[in-house]
């Protein structure tokens, strides 16, 4: 067991961490719109109960991805410092930690059901089909927030291809399964919304088996989690320690969002539609900022664990540069495109007014989002959790949200835009001013 990211090229070993993300990501989106458009077979009704269940896979894979980041926190600080023993003992209670809570979670779901989604504001009728199809989503929780786990620890190691791949498969076997199950072909009964989860559940089936096997069998990081249970709590606080922030720094982009789209509803349907728009265009192209912010976890990660600082300063210098320059060039191509990129989504000329607008407003800012996200993913990678979700929630909270009221007052739906731009440049100062306080700490020159 060696730290693979601790000598080397810095720019290759970016790249290569990096690629194999965005690959994964962009899969996810792409069958993700693929699985939204088949339930749109079904009918409206359908659609409607997917929707109002949105929020609850956003609770569960926050829970998850925090456990990750704690995971790959601590797998590659020790990795990287040469302590090999205690890579396969947090690798173990972070995957046994989230099997309980993953079932604990599964229970809650299933006995809520009913008054969780009459509270959330669904329809009485449409109660039977938002169950129909949770009923089988809560039981695939523990297939689902395992192999996100084990897929950190994964990446800690500096292996991004397997996690990457494992995503695409996951997409993949909902491309598959879906229309065989949701609409019944061959020997398959038609289960209709059912179908939709038992697809998931299935897919995620496979991505828990090869998780746990490569972690296994390629790693040999999974021990006997029955320890003494003092120090498995011990373990399993250290964890929740940086969890815990993790978890609400991933929930706070999904609240923003909500709240920024009702501000958006009072300027009308319309807006809302062109907004909608907008924001998915956007996150295409972010694809890319996503691969490089996650290719610094591991990498400061094990270089941190190793002490070797002066590789962390470059990898972060270089990151910023890439993103920066990934951003210009979509944002000259978007100056010239936007109207026509709208178009394939949308011809209402009022959408693809808004949409353009968002787009040519925002695009040029992302730079500053940008280097708040690598700043982000280089204080979670060291178990700085909490810095992280301070650097978020002065961006939203302090910052995106006011100014969006105030701006949306005087300047209709461009002053929310404008908003935006503004938090998304004050964001990227704040996250760089915690980094210049992080490098103050390292030593002038890397010990010996």
């Amino acid at each position: 067991m060696k730290a693979q990211l601790t000598q080397g090229d810095i720019t290759k070993q970016l790249v290569s961490l990096a690629g194999p993300m965005i690959f994964g990501v962009f899969s996810i989106i792409i069958f993700n719109l693929v699985d939204t458009y088949y339930i749109g077979k079904l009918g409206h009704r359908e659609l409607a109960a997917v929707a109002f269940t949105f929020p609850i896979p956003l609770i569960v894979g926050a829970v998850a991805f925090g456990i990750g980041i704690a995971a790959t926190s601590f797998v590659s600080m020790a990795l990287g410092s040469g302590r090999s023993h205690e890579v396969a003992r947090y690798a173990t209670d972070s995957i046994s930690m989230v099997v309980i809570l993953g079932i604990i979670l599964a229970i809650i779901g299933e006995l809520t059901i009913e008054p969780l989604f009459l509270f959330m504001g669904a329809p009485k009728d449409l109660i039977p089909l938002i169950a129909e199809y949770m009923r089988v989503w809560y039981l695939s929780i523990p297939l689902i927030v395992i192999p996100m786990t084990g897929n950190s620890v994964i990446r800690a190691m500096g292996n991004t291809k397997f996690p990457a791949m494992v995503m695409a498969v996951a997409g993949l076997g909902n491309f598959i399964f879906d229309p065989l199950l949701i609409f019944g072909m061959g020997p398959f009964p038609a289960m209709g919304l059912k179908g939709a989860a038992v697809a998931t559940a299935i897919s995620r089936f496979f991505t828990l088996i090869a998780a746990l096997y490569v972690l296994r069998k390629k790693y040999d990081v999974l021990t006997s989690p029955f320890i003494p249970f003092k120090q498995l709590l011990d373990n399993w606080r250290k964890i929740t320690q940086v969890a815990f922030p993790a978890f609400l720094n991933n929930l706070v982009n999904p609240i923003a969002m909500f709240i920024l789209t009702k501000l958006v509803a009072s300027h009308g349907e319309i807006v809302v539609a062109g907004f909608g728009v907008g924001t998915r265009i956007e996150s295409l192209f972010a694809i890319v900022l996503i691969g490089v912010a996650a290719s610094l976890s591991p990498f400061v990660g094990q270089n941190y664990g190793a002490k070797k600082y002066s590789r962390i300063r470059k990898a972060i210098n270089l990151a910023n540069k890439y993103s920066a320059l990934w951003i210009f060039i979509c944002g000259i191509f978007l100056m010239f495109l936007a109207d026509g990129l709208v178009r394939v989504f949308n011809d209402n000329p009022k959408v693809i007014e808004v949409a353009s607008t968002y787009l040519k407003i925002m695009i040029f800012s992302i730079i500053g989002l940008a280097l708040m996200q690598n700043s982000v993913a280089s204080h979670n990678s060291i178990g700085k959790s909490k810095t992280s979700l301070t650097i978020n929630l002065l961006r939203i909270f302090v910052i995106h949200l006011p100014l969006a009221i105030v701006l949306g007052n005087l300047f209709s739906y461009e002053g929310i835009y404008w908003a935006g731009f503004i938090a998304n440049f004050l964001g990227g100062i704040i996250g760089s001013f915690f980094l210049y306080k992080l490098f103050q700490k390292f030593p002038a020159e890397d010990p010996v």
